[in-house]
């Protein structure tokens, strides 16, 4: 099935100058970090008084940070909280300090039309290590931006510390069924990477969603980035197709809950970043679902994507992730 929803998917690395010393969920601080560098190398105008960029998506902070629908996407869209487009995912490896000359390397998705703003995106990664990050405002070096396709295997260069170099490697709705083809249709397991907070009928649950939230969850969110940022409306009956997830169960639990606290210095105020991590088993009529989970694998899901939150993986018959 051919669809216009494009992610491109891109590793940050960076070298500290400095010592850093970091939050225990490196997410918040690197989301608030590029927040505060975007707008200061794009947008002039103040928003601290809500009522948000008067340019609107004409200002690339304006589309990025207070994403409007389209014209063709305001019926679809309703009064929905809008998607942005874009999520972090932060270091594989937790630390809560770096040394001087110590790399970070986190993960930076962005989705449609979004990618025709990476050199500012770019820029304000590099001014972030200029203005310095973590507790003790450490400044870094941008040394190279990769564009990446997990769910393909490719990889090429977009910034190697001088130069930004116009390359894409999108991943498409076809790229996340050919990844899923040789998968169990009738058992998968799942692996929360970061915390995951998924709402179901209301309510959250202590324990990992069950299938049928975790779809409920995944078919609001994708086809809403689709609808938004790429241009196309998914007509597809995706009520009835949250009813049938409703016939997996789940057969194992491994998920533990986790909180976490940020300041937001936007809000002036400390938000909850919390939800399970850990494995999970589901058994039951699967395979249709597959593409739309492999695609949620980039996407995230859940509460505070863009911050990280709800990044998952696949993990295969033989144990191994679905994305290395």
């Amino acid at each position: 099935m051919a669809r216009k929803l494009e992610l491109h998917c891109h590793e940050v690395t960076v070298r500290f100058l400095e010592r850093a010393v970091v939050p225990p969920y490196e997410g918040s601080m690197i989301r608030g970090a590029f927040g505060r560098a975007f707008k200061d190398s794009c947008c002039p105008f103040p928003h601290d008084g809500g009522s948000g960029c008067p340019l609107r998506e004409r200002c690339p902070y304006g589309y990025v940070f207070e994403t409007s629908p389209p014209e063709g996407a305001r019926d679809f869209a309703g009064n929905k909280e809008l998607p942005r487009p874009y999520v972090f995912e932060p270091p594989e490896d937790t630390k809560m300090e770096y040394a001087p000359g110590e790399r970070m390397r986190f993960g930076f998705t962005v989705v449609g039309r979004a990618a025709d703003y990476m050199p500012y995106f770019i820029f304000a990664f590099s001014k972030m290590g200029e203005d310095g990050v973590g507790r003790l405002k450490a400044r870094y070096e941008l040394e190279r931006v990769v564009t990446e396709n997990p769910l393909a295997g490719r990889r090429e260069e977009v910034f190697d510390g001088g130069v930004v170099k116009n390359r894409r490697l999108p991943v498409s709705w076809e790229d996340a069924e050919d990844a899923v083809r040789g998968l169990d249709g009738e058992r998968l397991r799942l692996e929360f990477l970061t915390p995951t907070f998924v709402k179901f009928r209301g309510e959250v649950s202590p324990e990992a969603p069950s299938f049928q939230a975790l779809v409920q969850a995944l078919s609001l969110r994708i086809p809403m980035l689709s609808a938004v940022h790429c241009g196309e409306v998914w007509r597809e009956d995706f009520k009835a197709m949250v009813e049938r997830a409703g016939e997996v169960e789940t057969i194992a639990d491994e998920t533990t809950w986790v909180s976490f606290r940020r300041y937001s210095s936007f809000k002036k105020k400390v938000e909850p970043l919390e939800g399970v991590v850990g494995a999970v088993e589901y058994v039951g009529p699967i395979e249709e679902y597959l593409p739309l989970l492999s695609l949620g694998q980039l996407t995230h899901v859940g509460k505070r994507a863009v911050f990280g939150l709800g990044h998952y993986s696949i993990v295969d018959r033989h144990g191994e992730p679905l994305i290395k």
